[in-house]
């Protein structure tokens, strides 16, 4: 038997770690290389201290992925709910109504969608829309009436006739919550795609971790991964690749060396792609063998800051969901992990929210601690708490353990409209022995999301293995998604009730106008001397 091709890595984020799980297991030999200290990518998790890791950024888990949770059972043998926590809906809070949270954006069933209608995060009859607009939207898959490659959500919701201003907003509150991205921005037709995922497998709509991604899920893997044979070399970057002949020859490494490539995948984020594939001498550049590469920088993305916010006690009336700050100026969000961390010592005792800054143009940007500042300014209009006056005045917060991370080394691809086209594919013609992964790549989902990132790591192993003949078959589950013609004839059989919604709603705002205009402003009395 000939000796197993040479696989090489370069990013050690979830996609790469699980190509390189999947071809070590299949006896290619497997060096990845990462150039960062710590593996995971914007799943990974960072020190902080005190013997404890914080996520780069917080995650739900959607009971959907079902290729991510398959590779989890795997490696760790574990039942889900040992690692983490399930949960039905996300919270809200509006100004000035702590502590009463509503649950919203739990539209992915039919009870869910009810529930969310009476929840009390808006009106009834917007809330009704914000349903309706659900079934609407997937309705567009076998009923389109417009193009959906070509519009945001926003866009999509905005030219529907029964569409009121609180529901747009609450459709915007929610995918702001789950992505960090406005609904101006992402794809309608990505969008609809992850509610079909979602439909497919409602119940539990998510899950928490109960502990630091790095523990919960790179650590296992990393494990599984060099018990497979996979050689990580980390803290090592990848500076150059270069080709030849239609193939990738070999790449440079940061500290003057080079090493000959059998196979190569490039799971690193869309700028170091950009660098990757300009780099090399003239002639050798991969982006001159597949000139559409360059086209990678049209592709968009955004730092979220994260301020994990450590109080000096329990608050009280925080739920242990995730909760988004209905028309925050940044666009907050937080989740409590000291509520889903019950195990990690020195985290349950005291409050530790993990703030998200979604709009971080309104941030000052003069620093740090201007900027977590901030966050901690905004965040206790909502909540309960003396945010004092400048960072580190504050008597209610542990200063010693919160930490502010702008998270400049740590973005988040946005699937902007439009976008699809130029995000590259997994493998290419051109260059006969060269793959990509990551969530940025064309995929299936389309979304953001963790499986985004497990798919196209498998899709990438899936290639080399028909490529080379070695090995069997990778395979890729998909959600089942036969429920189309179901969201057709709920589209025109709740039509007559969004019309009557929409009415409702513009009664109510018509009624409050003129109550307002009618009521008299009584002049402020003058005091007597």
């Amino acid at each position: 038997m000939s000796e197993a091709p040479r696989v090489t890595v370069a990013g050690g984020g979830l996609a790469g770690l699980t190509a390189a799980l999947r071809l070590a297991e299949r006896g290619y030999r497997v060096k990845l290389y990462e150039q960062k200290p710590i593996l995971g990518g914007d799943l990974g998790s960072r020190p902080a201290g005190h013997g404890l890791d914080l996520d780069v950024y917080p995650h739900m888990y959607l009971s959907w992925y079902c290729n991510f949770w398959r590779l989890l059972r795997e490696v760790t043998g574990d039942e889900r709910d040992e690692r983490f926590r399930p949960f039905t809906a996300v919270k809200q809070l509006a100004l000035g109504d702590f502590p009463r949270f509503t649950a919203v954006g739990n539209a992915h069933s039919a009870r869910g969608m009810w529930r969310d209608v009476f929840s009390g995060a808006g009106p009834a009859a917007d809330m009704f829309l914000f349903a309706y607009a659900t079934v609407d939207m997937l309705a567009e898959r076998l009923n389109p009436t417009m193009s959906l490659d070509d519009v945001s959500v926003n866009g999509f919701l905005h030219a529907r006739p029964y569409m009121t201003r609180r529901t747009a907003a609450a459709c915007d509150a929610f995918i702001t919550r789950v992505w960090g991205v406005r609904s101006y921005l992402t794809s309608a037709d990505d969008y609809r795609t992850f509610l079909e995922y979602s439909l497919a497998e409602p119940t539990p709509t998510f899950w928490l971790a109960r502990g630091p991604a790095s523990r919960q899920v790179i650590g296992p893997l990393t494990e599984a991964a060099e018990a497979a044979g996979v050689e990580i070399l980390r803290d090592t970057k990848v500076t150059t690749v270069s080709c030849a002949d239609g193939r990738v020859s070999e790449i440079g490494l940061a500290d003057g060396r080079t090493e000959e490539v059998d196979e190569l995948i490039l799971a690193v984020p869309e700028e170091s792609l950009l660098e990757l594939v300009r780099s090399g001498g003239g002639g050798a550049r991969v982006v001159e063998a597949i000139p559409k590469l360059a086209e990678v920088s049209r592709l968009r993305s955004q730092r979220i800051p994260i301020l994990h916010l450590w109080f000096n006690r329990k608050l009280r009336h925080i739920p242990p969901e995730p909760v988004g700050l209905f028309e925050s100026e940044l666009a907050l969000a937080f989740t409590d992990i000291s509520q889903t961390w019950e195990d990690v010592p020195g985290v349950g005792e005291t409050t530790v929210l993990a703030v998200s800054a979604s709009d971080r143009y309104g941030l000052p940007g003069t620093g740090d601690e201007d900027d977590g500042y901030a966050m901690l300014r905004e965040l206790a209009d909502y909540l309960d708490f003396d945010p004092g006056r400048e960072w580190r005045d504050s008597p209610d917060v542990d200063w010693e353990r919160t930490r502010f991370e702008s998270n400049t080394d740590a973005t988040l691809f946005i699937n902007e409209t439009g976008s699809d086209i130029w995000r590259p594919p997994v493998a290419c013609a051109e260059l006969a022995n060269l793959t990509f992964a990551g969530d940025f790549c064309a995929n299936r989902i389309g979304m953001t999301v963790i499986e985004s990132a497990v798919t196209t790591g498998l899709e990438a192993a899936r290639v080399i293995v028909e490529r080379r003949g070695r090995g069997a078959p990778v395979e890729i589950a998909v959600p089942d998604t036969g429920f189309a013609p179901l969201y057709v004839w709920l589209r025109y059989a709740w039509a007559p009730y969004a019309v009557a919604a929409k009415a409702w709603s513009s009664g109510s705002d018509l009624a409050g106008s003129v109550r307002r205009i009618l009521t008299p402003t009584r002049p402020p009395q003058r005091r007597e001397s």
